[in-house]
Parts: structure tokens; sequence; C-alpha cells
């Protein structure tokens, strides 16, 4: 599923790997929320991730708070506000 030019959610689904570190998002409570974090476990229709620092606006969700994500397989709670995908990496241009 491509949505843009820049954005291939497959090909970022396949990339996510145990230990990677990874941008979450999610909503509750009719309330969208994003962190970064580190996966701890992957399985074909879910991801979990482990939040590394506090989320912004909100008490619920501190650093070392798992959360279970939907990957692109699950074709009914997944979308480009209820995913993880890989962090992009900023390097220095020669």
């Amino acid at each position: 599923m491509t949505s843009d030019s820049s954005c291939d959610f497959r090909n970022e689904d396949k990339q996510l790997k145990v230990g990677n570190q990874v941008k979450a998002y999610w909503c509750k409570d009719g309330f969208y929320y994003q962190g970064e974090g580190i996966i701890t476990q992957l399985q074909r229709d879910n991801v979990t991730v482990q939040l590394q620092e506090r989320v912004a606006w909100s008490d619920d969700y501190t650093a070392g708070r798992s959360i279970r994500l939907p990957r692109i397989n699950d074709s009914v709670r997944w979308n480009a506000r209820n995913c993880v995908r890989p962090l992009k990496k900023v390097g220095k241009k020669h």
C-alpha cells in the first residue's frame, strides 16, 4: 500500500525487527498519540513496542510502558494513525 511517492508502508513493515527503534502511532478514547520506542515482540499481525520516554499530554503512557499495535497484515485495525514505522535516520551529507 502506497499513500504517496515518499511513503511505502508495506516496505516499512518488512523492515521491522525486534530491537529496532521505531515511531509508534495510536488512538485511544478519541485521542491520537505518538512516541518513540523499541520493538520487544513481533508477530504476524501485531508488534509490541516499549516506549522510551513519556508521551506528551498523557499520564498513561510513560517510559517503559509497552503497547501492542497492529501490523499492516491486520487490515481491520491497521491504518496510518494506528501503526509502527521505522525511525528515519538523519545522516550527514558529504
